[in-house]
């Protein structure tokens, strides 16, 4: 498996640090710039959007600290390290979206009941259109950094910033339709689709997150460069009871292996760490626990085994 993911963590660890400042710095000045755009306009549209750069900021805040937690070492009281904080702060990010969301599309609706003329079109549209432009490029940037450095938590922020590019665009289209034909309902209803947009994204992040703090396996690709590291090995007779999982960016196997009853100790042991550092090398960020076994007593242990239970009333 070829991967840009660094093998030295303290490079990780900057890596991710640094991509998520450049998020808080662009979601800070979206934010500043609609704020002020949306109280010169009363554009409920641009209101869904300052609520969605709200739950932004906050997110890639959450980001921010998360990623710095979540790569520092084992430690006495997380002795597995600290790597599911970066799916926890999925959960948070995803618990702001939603509530953004809801608030939304009940100031849009209550828009449509009750229209507003709207004031300053010109620089609502401008607002919007940069912020696409804005949101596109970080969101870019987001899921290549997320994705070389295998962070969950960088690419969900990146992920949400791709759907904002699609809310500015539809917010850009609300107003366009009200400038066209003076109907200002066009503000709403495009609010509405921002707001549904907006719960979806929320969604998708709190079960993402959630399948992953629940010990889901790995991918089945990652799973299959597994197994084939261990049947590529002569030594290697059997496997069985793979298990996986992941914390963060941190992958976790644990495998029992078959070999030759001939084998000594300390063969079982050289072939231990050579299996558990190819494992390393095909897979980033991968703590691998092998438990090795003598291929014939576990044969002969294993139809014992079953032979009892069959016994059994």
């Amino acid at each position: 498996m070829t991967s840009t993911i660094s093998n030295n963590p303290s490079d990780v660890a900057k890596g991710k640090r640094d991509a998520a400042r450049w998020a808080v710095a662009s979601n800070t000045g979206l934010l500043l710039m609609k704020i002020v755009v949306g109280a010169l306009t009363g554009s409920v549209g641009v209101l869904a959007e300052i609520v969605n750069s709200g739950a932004d900021l906050v997110g890639s805040l959450i980001v921010y600290l998360s990623v710095r937690v979540s790569d520092e070492p084992p430690d006495e009281t997380h002795a597995y390290g600290h790597g599911k904080i970066e799916n926890l702060s999925g959960i948070a990010t995803a618990t702001l979206i939603l509530t953004g969301g809801c608030y939304a599309i009940w100031q849009a609706v209550r828009q449509l009941i009750r229209p507003q003329p709207l004031q300053h079109l010109n620089w609502a549209l401008g607002t919007m259109a940069v912020s696409a432009v804005v949101n596109f490029t970080v969101s870019q940037y987001l899921l290549r950094r997320g994705r070389d450095l295998d962070s969950p938590a960088l690419t969900a922020d990146g992920h949400h910033l791709k759907t904002d590019v699609v809310t500015s665009i539809g917010v850009v289209a609300g107003l366009a339709l009200v400038r066209l034909t003076g109907f200002a309902q066009w503000d709403s209803l495009a609010a509405l689709g921002v707001a549904f947009l907006i719960l979806y994204v929320g969604y998708s992040l709190a079960r993402d997150a959630v399948f992953t703090l629940s010990d889901r396996v790995l991918p089945p690709t990652e799973v299959a460069i597994l197994e084939n590291v261990l049947r590529s090995n002569k030594e290697v007779l059997d496997f069985h009871k793979l298990r996986t999982r992941k914390s963060g960016s941190h992958r976790h196997a644990d495998v029992h292996v078959m070999i030759a009853d001939t084998h000594t100790f300390v063969e079982a042991h050289r072939l231990t760490e050579d299996l558990e550092d190819q494992m390393r090398d095909a897979l980033p960020n991968l703590h691998p626990i092998i438990h090795m076994e003598p291929y014939e007593d576990e044969v002969a242990h294993q139809k014992a085994y079953h032979a009892m239970e069959n016994k059994s009333p």
